[in-house]
C-alpha cells in the first residue's frame, strides 16, 4: 500500500514538473513573441525621456525658426544632424568617468583629444604662437546644435574680431554633457599635466551642479557597481582557489527570460513618473527641491573648485574666467519658452539655488574674474532655448559676446 502511494505521488510530482516546464517554456515563448512585436515596452523611463526630448527637438520648433536657432543653411539639416548626435554617445574616461565619443561628421565635430570643434578649429596640440582658450562646462557648453553654433565657437569668432588680441585666437570646447564643476576641474588638471597649457580658461556653470548635488559625476553608481562586482568576483575566486560556482550566471539567465523581462517592464512602467510635457510655467507640476543646506553646500563646493582652478592658473600663467550661466527658471519670462517642461526633475534645485547664489554674489564676488551672466535674459521677450534647457544659436552668441565684453583682469 505504501509503495503504491509513493509511486502515485512520484507520478503526480513528475507530471506537475513536466507541466510546469511546459508552462514556463510556453509562457516565455509567448512573452518573447509579445516583446518582439512591442519592443518599446522594454524602454526605461530615461529612454522614454530621451525619446521625448528628441521628438521635441525635431517636431516642436517652428519650421521658420529651425535655420536661425540651429545656424543652419537649410531646415532640412535638422534630422541628419540629430542622427549624428544619437549615433555618437559617450565612452569611459579615467578620472572624469565619461566623455563624448569621438565623431567628426558634418555637425558633431568631437575629436580624439576630447574637445568639440569650433567654426574654424585650431591645431592640436595647441600652438603656443596662438592665443589658446580652453572652454569647460556641461551640455549647454557642448551645445545641442552643430559645432559652429556653440558658445565656445561664437566666443572664438568674437575674440578674433576684437583688437585686444594681437594673436590668432582658438577656443577648444571641452564642454561635456552632464559635467559638473568638479569634473571640469579634474579635466583641466589632466590637460595641464599633459603639458597642454592654454592662455585662458573659461568655465560656464550653474545648471548641472544643482542637479547632482553630491558633487559626484552622474555615472558614479554604474562604475561603482562594476568595480565592486569585479573585486567581489576576484575575492571569491581567491578564497576558493579558482573553484567557484558562478551562480551569477544562473541569475543573469533568469533575469533575461522574456517572461520575467515583460513582468519587470510592466511593474516598472506602473510605478514610474510621467514623461515631462511642455505646457508652459503655468502647468508646472509642484516639485520639492533639496533643502537649503544642501543647496548651500553646492555653492560652497563650486566656490572651492574655482579657487583651486584659480590657484593652478596663477602658477601656470593662465587667465581663468568663471561664468555663472543663464537658465530658463531664473529671471526669464517662461511664457516665451516654447519648451518649458511641466517637470524639472533634479533641475528644480537650480530654480531655488540661483537666488541663493545671487545673494552671495551681491555681497562678495567669489573671485575677481567671476562673470554673473544669469540675468542677461531678464528683459528679453523672445524664445532663447532650443529645448528645455539648451540655448538657441542666437542665445549662445549673446552669451559669448557678454563674456567678451565683461571686464576680465
Amino acid at each position: 500500500m505504501m509503495l503504491r502511494y509513493v509511486a502515485g505521488y512520484s507520478s503526480i510530482a513528475c507530471v506537475t514538473l513536466v507541466l510546469a516546464a511546459i508552462s514556463l517554456v510556453a509562457g516565455n515563448y509567448a512573452a518573447e513573441s509579445y516583446l518582439r512585436a512591442n519592443p518599446r515596452i522594454l524602454m526605461t523611463h530615461q529612454d522614454r525621456v530621451n525619446e521625448n526630448t528628441r521628438a521635441v527637438r525635431e517636431s516642436m520648433i517652428p519650421p521658420d525658426k529651425v535655420s536661425e536657432w540651429y545656424a543652419f543653411d537649410s531646415p532640412n539639416e535638422l534630422k541628419p544632424m540629430w542622427e549624428e548626435f544619437y549615433n555618437a554617445g559617450a565612452e569611459f574616461e579615467s578620472y572624469t568617468h565619461f566623455r563624448a565619443r569621438p565623431l567628426i561628421g558634418k555637425y558633431y565635430g568631437t575629436t580624439e583629444a576630447g574637445y568639440r570643434m569650433t567654426r574654424d578649429p585650431g591645431p592640436w596640440p595647441p600652438d603656443e604662437h596662438n592665443f589658446n582658450v580652453f572652454f569647460f562646462g556641461g551640455s549647454t557648453s557642448f551645445g545641442v546644435g552643430p559645432y559652429w553654433a556653440t558658445v565656445a565657437s561664437y566666443l572664438q569668432d568674437a575674440m578674433n574680431k576684437n583688437e585686444t588680441f594681437d594673436r590668432r585666437v582658438y577656443v577648444y570646447n571641452f564642454g561635456r554633457s552632464g559635467y559638473v564643476s568638479s569634473q571640469e576641474q579634474i579635466l583641466f588638471h589632466r590637460l595641464i599635466s599633459a603639458s597642454h597649457v592654454p592662455d585662458m580658461v573659461v568655465f560656464l556653470d550653474g545648471l548641472n551642479d544643482f542637479c547632482w548635488t553630491d558633487g559626484n559625476p552622474s555615472s558614479w553608481q554604474s562604475l561603482q557597481r562594476y568595480f565592486n562586482q569585479t573585486n567581489d568576483d576576484y575575492r571569491r575566486r581567491a578564497a576558493g582557489y579558482g573553484v567557484v560556482t558562478r551562480w551569477d550566471h544562473a541569475r543573469k539567465f533568469i533575469e533575461t527570460l522574456p517572461l520575467l523581462r515583460l513582468i519587470n517592464a510592466w511593474v516598472a512602467r506602473a510605478g514610474e513618473e510621467e514623461i515631462p510635457q511642455y505646457k508652459g510655467p503655468d502647468k508646472a507640476v509642484e516639485e520639492t527641491p533639496a533643502d537649503e543646506a544642501t543647496l548651500r553646500d553646492v555653492i560652497d563646493r563650486y566656490v572651492n573648485n574655482i579657487r583651486q582652478v584659480e590657484a593652478v592658473s596663477m602658477n601656470f600663467g593662465i587667465t581663468p574666467v568663471f561664468v555663472w550661466q543663464p537658465i530658463p527658471t531664473y529671471k526669464y519670462d517662461g511664457n516665451y519658452h516654447l519648451f518649458y517642461p511641466d517637470r524639472l526633475g533634479c533641475h528644480i534645485n537650480s530654480k531655488f539655488g540661483y537666488p541663493l547664489m545671487a545673494k552671495m554674489v551681491a555681497q562678495e564676488s567669489p573671485t575677481k574674474n567671476f562673470i554673473w551672466a544669469a540675468d542677461i535674459q531678464e528683459e528679453l521677450k523672445e524664445p532663447l532655448y532650443i529645448d528645455a534647457f539648451h540655448y538657441t544659436a542666437p542665445m549662445s552668441k549673446r552669451i559669448a559676446e557678454f563674456i567678451l565684453n565683461s571686464e576680465i583682469k
